[in-house]
């Protein structure tokens, strides 16, 4: 009953904006009842968001304040078909039911314009930001390789002519406080520095032990800081550039037993018999060091030079990144699995693009280049044996390179038919090397000798793409638009880390996407509206059987869906946000063997619902900000409410793969003085207290899938002071 109740108030909610489309209606916007306009550069050049013949959603940098939005996967609770959970310490992030992060991810991280080729990278704390976009669909053409799914765009804010700053703190349950600060100066009329520091740390562990003593996890603590500086080096040229780094540390890379081990299993390992397996949300029984050390830093440069009707730009990046972990791999009370991974990498990045029009024409054309370097190790230490290894067993996989060049040219042009139909195209020519020189050995003993199971050896290969984009928009008047596009992505293969010279196929998708995007109510109403179909192949999928993780390639699916997403003020006072979306996402080509009933034999999937791919996804937000009534200083109540249907997280549809349909309400209040200068917010995340997981994998070697789960009931207080 609660669940329907849930799905009712989404509904409801929902259709509020469509009712008051009716002319009956159409008086009821009152003084500053306007939803505010977006710039967004999600094109590679600045456009009206409402204008852009694709599937955008911009969120301000005033609403992911109000919303406590600070990390990808929060984006979730806002953005139309998105799903995002961390496991393992990386967060993964899927739209419309393609992404995730095997191989690399699938959708595609930038940061001020700069590429974030992994998962980490994208997993960091996003501060001071000036706006995210998000893009739906594969982005081929202007992003290239790795954005499937979409991309996520974090802009920061730019220093200011004026000076300014503030200082945030922050207190919640589970001991979780932030300190930040930021500061504006402008130091003369060419020159501008913005500089922002933040610190947090939850003390206490969302996942509790239930060994006396045990230690708990999804806990840490962080300091990250960014550096920007403006120069007008002259009336026509801007050089933007910016420093930034982050530590963090604490039990984070971990998950949970989602089921008690196979009979196989134990059978094979018989220590399992005795391990004690608390199935209850968020609760372990992990009996070894669980750890985490990051260390990151990069930076980033960009010059922009106006040519009047035309702008060039030259974007750099530059980034180090440091893992340490220590994990207990089998989150339980035996040393089966205790695992030490170590990974370091650092990457280059260099975009050239020139934008502009010439006449009815408007284009963008560019280049692209990265190197990104990576050497990673993971270790197993099995104490007690794993079948079929005796007690006193190390394994190891050890990249001492992997080395990927990537090379794009790309352009995308937009011919003028006349003040209202345009017709859109686009190319991108993108070849990715890799060179992965790889080992794996086994040890039985410290003093034993190394039984080698990979020889080192040198693997190379090399992937070429052509991912085109082809549309047509027309303007049915000035405040509403349809628009119709092909496009294609790609996702590069590469060699499976724990296995030895085993390849994996690139990833492609091909999409169909037409679009309808309206402002009504002089403005008070934005109500846009896609529908998609998706030719997916050679999907890249996990799977752990026996001492591998080996990534593999499913042949085919397809997926097809509608999103409707819109805002509503209906007077200054109100403001609605919404989205639905409804997906149907399947495998339509796939046979595989399921590692923990592999008497099945291989399974034919082809039906089944592809992973992290609810049928139904429903947010809503409502927001209500009175006149001043409190110390002279206006109160603004807010309640943000994310529905989701079930969702499967194996490829086999098993009751067990599944997560049941859940719904997600926090809310917020918010005092500002009358000047503006202080703000308090007072906030509850997860209100009702939901369980649900955010992901999931299996092992053969416990017998069990695991699972992280999302986060429990969080109550805080935040204060903010400007200067």
């Amino acid at each position: 009953m609660q669940r329907s109740l849930r799905i009712l108030m989404c509904a409801s909610a929902l259709t509020a904006p469509a009712l008051l489309a009716s002319p009956a209606l159409a008086q009821t916007g009152g003084e500053g009842a306007e939803v505010a306009e977006l710039v967004v550069t999600a094109l590679k050049r600045e456009s009206n968001l409402q204008d852009v013949p694709a599937a955008i959603s911009a969120v301000g940098g005033p609403e992911l304040e109000a919303r406590g939005i600070s990390q990808p996967s929060d984006l979730q609770f806002v953005v139309p078909s998105m799903q995002a959970g961390r496991l393992l310490g990386q967060t993964a992030i899927t739209i419309r039911g393609v992404g995730l992060n095997q191989g690399a991810p699938g959708v595609a991280i930038h940061a001020d314009g700069v590429y974030q080729p992994r998962p980490s990278m994208g997993d960091l704390t996003q501060i001071d930001v000036e706006r995210v976009e998000v893009l739906r669909g594969p982005q081929g053409t202007l992003y290239g390789r790795n954005a499937n799914g979409g991309v996520v765009n974090f802009i920061s804010r730019a220093p200011g002519d004026t000076f300014e700053g503030y200082i945030l703190g922050s207190y919640a349950t589970y001991e979780d406080s932030r300190i930040q600060g930021v500061i504006n100066v402008p130091v003369n009329d060419r020159i501008r520095v913005r500089l922002v520091a933040d610190r947090w740390q939850r003390s206490e562990g969302f996942v509790k032990n239930v060994i006396p003593g045990g230690q708990d996890v999804d806990k840490g603590k962080s300091a990250s800081a960014r550096l920007r500086v403006q120069v007008d080096v002259t009336e026509d040229l801007t050089w933007d550039v910016a420093a930034y780094g982050l530590t963090a540390s604490g039990p984070t890379s971990y998950f949970t037993l989602y089921n008690t081990p196979t009979p196989l299993s134990v059978s094979r390992n018989p220590y399992l018999a005795n391990a004690i397996v608390p199935l209850k949300p968020r609760r372990n029984s992990a009996n070894d060091l669980i750890a985490a050390n990051r260390e990151f830093g990069g930076a980033s440069s960009t010059l922009t030079w106006e040519l009047g009707e035309a702008q060039l730009k030259a974007i750099s990046g530059y980034s180090r990144i440091a893992d340490r972990e220590d994990r207990d791999d089998d989150s339980i009370n035996v040393s089966a699995f205790p695992a030490h991974r170590r990974e370091r990498a650092r990457t280059f990045t260099q975009e050239l693009n020139l934008s502009g029009s010439l006449g009815p024409v408007e284009a963008v054309v560019g280049a692209f280049y990265m190197r990104d370097h990576k050497y990673e190790v993971l270790d197993y230490d099995f104490f007690l044996g794993i079948f079929p290894l005796p007690p006193n067993s190390d394994l190891f996989f050890e990249t001492y390179k992997n080395l990927s060049k990537a090379y794009a040219v790309f352009g995308d042009v937009t011919f003028n038919l006349s003040d209202k139909a345009r017709i859109i195209g686009g190319l991108r020519y993108s070849k990715d090397k890799q060179s992965v020189a790889q080992r794996n050995y086994l040890q039985f003993g410290n003093l034993a000798p190394r039984t080698i199971t990979c020889p080192l050896q040198t693997n190379d290969v090399t992937f070429n793409s052509t991912t085109p984009r082809i549309g047509a928009q027309y303007d049915v008047s000035e405040d509403s638009n349809l628009f119709a596009t092909y496009s294609k992505g790609f996702k590069v293969g590469g060699f499976n880390f724990s296995a030895c010279n085993q390849q994996f196929r690139p990833e492609k998708v091909t999409s169909y996407e037409a679009g309808w995007k309206n402002r009504l109510l002089d403005g008070a109403l934005t109500l846009n509206v896609a529908a998609f179909y998706y030719d997916y192949t050679d999907l890249q999928l996990n799977q752990t059987v026996g001492l591998t993780s080996l990534i593999t390639n499913a042949a085919a699916a397809r997926v097809k869906g509608v999103e409707v997403e819109g805002a509503w003020r209906p007077d200054r006072h109100w403001t609605v946000n919404a989205n639905v979306s409804l997906l149907r996402a399947k495998f339509t080509d796939f046979r595989n063997v399921d590692s923990l009933a592999p008497a099945r034999g291989a399974q034919d999937v082809a039906g089944n619902y592809l992973s992290n791919a609810p049928k139904t996804s429903i947010n809503v937000g409502v927001a209500y900000r009175s006149d001043p009534i409190l110390a002279g200083g206006p109160i603004t109540a807010r309640a943000d409410l994310s529905y989701r249907s079930k969702i499967y997280f194996r490829e086999f549809n098993d009751p067990l793969d599944a997560q049941d349909a859940y719904a997600i309400l926090n809310a917020a209040l918010i005092w500002d003085s009358p000047d503006g200068t202080y703000r308090v917010r007072a906030f509850a995340t997860n209100l009702t207290g939901e369980d649900y997981i955010v992901r999931m994998g299996s092992s053969d070697n416990f017998g069990s899938r695991f699972v992280s789960w999302g986060a429990p009931r969080q109550i805080g207080l935040e204060l903010r002071a400007n200067f």
